[in-house]
C-alpha cells in the first residue's frame, strides 16, 4: 500500500514565501488583499463600495442582474487543479528521506502555485480592462468565465503613434487622467504603456533632446510617469488556439488612479474543504487504483476595480494589407485572434495572423511562399502564423501525397 502523503498548512507558506515575487503592474494594483470568510460577496457590499454588482458568468450559467431585479450575492468561480502524483514518484516517496519526501511534495506544490498565480495575473490584467473573459481551470475541464465590472472609459487620439508629437503626447495623458478625475477619482495614479507606445515616447524624447527625461524604468512626460506594460498572460480564443494576451493593446495606454477602492479579495472555497479564507490550498486523497495519489490545489480569487479609477487612451491604429493564396488542391484560410479574415484586408499592427493550409483529399502541403515566407513561425498541422508590421503576401502550394 502506498505511504500517505499529507499537505501540511506550513508546506504552503513555505513554498509560496520562496516563490520570485512577479513584478506585474496589474497585480500590484490590487494590494490591498482581503481574506473574506464566505463563498460569496453580498451585492449589498458591492453596490456600498463600487456602486454596481459585476455581472459573473460561469461556463453558460451565471447571475446576470438586469434592471430592476436585485441580486443578494455573487459567487465567484474558483481556481481548481487536479494532479496526480504517479505511482513512480509515489516509489520515490516511499524510498526517501524525510528531506527526500519534502522535496518531492515541494515541487508539485511549487507548480501548483505557478499556475495559480499566473491564473490570478490573468484575472487582474482582465479586471483593469473592465471585463474578465478568461479560460479557467476548473476541475478535469475548462470553462470560461466571466466578469463584467461596468464600463472603463476609453479615448482615441486622432493621429497615429508614428505621428504624435511631444506636446500632443502630453496633452493626450491629461485628457485621459480627466476621464477618471471627472468621474470623482482624484489624487495620483500612473500610466501604463505598451511596448510600442513606451518605445515612441522614448524616441519623442530623444529626438525633442530630452533624454534626461528617459529613467531607469520609467519616462516622465511633462508632469507624468509613465511604465512600461510588463504583462502577459495565455488565453485560448475561440478556435483553440493559444493566444498571448496584454494589459494594454498595442496603441494603448492604461490611467490607474492609486486609491479607487481596488482589492484583491480571496473567499473561503467551501463548508467542507476549509473553512476560513485562504489564498491557496491544497490536499491530498488516494487515487482510487491505489497506484498513486491525487493532488488538489484550490483558490478563490477575485479582483475587483473601480472602473471609474480606470481610462485607457489609444491613438489611431496603423493597419497593413494582408494577401494571401493557394495554389490548386487545397485551400488557405487566415485569422486573428480567432476570427476570420478575408485576402486583402487590413490588419492592425501588431496584430498576428495565423493561417491554416487545408489539402484536398490525397494531396499534402507542398511549401509557402510569398514575400514574407521566411518571417512565418511554424505552428504544426499546417498552420503558420506571422506578426503584422508591413504588408502581409502569403501563398501555399499543394503536391500529391507521398
Amino acid at each position: 500500500m502506498s505511504p500517505k502523503i499529507t499537505i501540511r498548512r506550513e508546506d504552503i507558506e513555505r513554498v509560496i514565501a520562496q516563490r520570485v515575487v512577479r513584478n506585474s503592474h496589474a497585480r500590484s494594483y490590487f494590494g490591498r488583499v482581503v481574506m473574506k470568510n464566505t463563498t460569496h460577496i453580498s451585492s449589498t457590499e458591492l453596490m456600498r463600495e463600487y456602486g454596481n454588482v459585476p455581472v459573473i458568468v460561469r461556463g453558460d450559467k451565471g447571475i446576470v442582474p438586469k434592471h430592476g431585479i436585485s441580486v443578494s450575492d455573487v459567487t465567484p468561480m474558483p481556481i481548481e487543479i487536479d494532479d496526480k502524483i504517479s505511482a513512480v514518484d509515489m516509489d520515490e516517496y516511499e524510498r526517501a528521506t524525510d528531506e527526500g519526501k519534502q522535496q518531492i511534495i515541494d515541487e508539485y506544490l511549487s507548480q501548483h502555485a505557478d499556475m495559480v498565480s499566473e491564473t490570478i495575473n490573468a484575472l487582474c490584467v482582465q479586471a483593469i480592462q473592465g471585463e474578465i473573459d478568461y479560460m479557467m481551470k476548473a476541475g478535469d475541464h475548462l470553462e470560461r468565465y466571466n466578469v463584467r465590472y461596468g464600463t472603463v472609459k476609453r479615448m482615441t487620439h486622432a493621429k497615429t503613434l508614428a505621428a504624435v508629437s511631444y506636446g500632443e503626447a502630453v496633452k493626450f495623458l491629461s485628457d485621459i487622467r480627466s476621464l477618471v478625475t471627472k468621474q470623482g477619482v482624484g489624487g495620483t495614479g500612473k500610466f501604463i504603456a505598451s511596448n510600442a507606445v513606451y518605445a515612441r515616447f522614448a524616441d519623442i524624447l530623444a529626438s525633442s533632446k530630452m533624454s534626461e527625461n528617459i529613467k531607469d524604468g520609467y519616462l516622465i512626460i511633462g508632469a507624468f510617469r509613465v511604465e512600461e506594460d510588463n504583462d502577459s498572460y495565455i488565453d485560448v480564443d475561440a478556435s483553440g488556439n493559444k493566444v498571448t494576451k496584454t494589459l494594454c493593446g498595442v496603441n494603448d495606454i492604461c490611467y490607474m488612479a492609486d486609491n479607487a477602492g481596488q482589492k484583491l479579495c480571496y473567499l473561503r472555497l467551501d463548508d467542507v474543504i476549509q473553512r476560513s479564507a485562504v489564498a491557496i490550498y491544497s490536499f491530498t486523497k488516494d487515487d482510487e487504483d491505489q497506484r498513486g495519489t491525487k493532488l488538489y490545489t484550490k483558490s478563490k480569487p477575485f479582483p475587483l476595480p473601480n472602473p471609474k479609477g480606470i481610462a485607457f487612451g489609444s491613438f489611431k491604429e496603423q493597419t497593413y494589407k494582408v494577401t494571401f493564396t493557394a495554389g490548386n488542391n487545397g485551400s488557405l484560410t487566415a485569422s486573428v485572434n480567432g476570427t476570420s479574415i478575408s485576402s486583402g484586408d487590413d490588419v492592425v499592427a501588431g496584430s498576428t495572423v495565423t493561417f491554416t493550409a487545408t489539402p484536398s483529399s490525397g494531396y499534402e502541403v507542398d511549401s509557402w511562399g510569398g514575400t514574407d515566407a521566411g518571417e512565418l513561425t511554424d505552428l504544426g498541422n499546417g498552420k503558420k502564423s506571422v506578426d503584422v508590421g508591413k504588408a502581409i503576401t502569403v501563398s501555399v502550394s499543394f503536391k500529391t501525397s507521398a
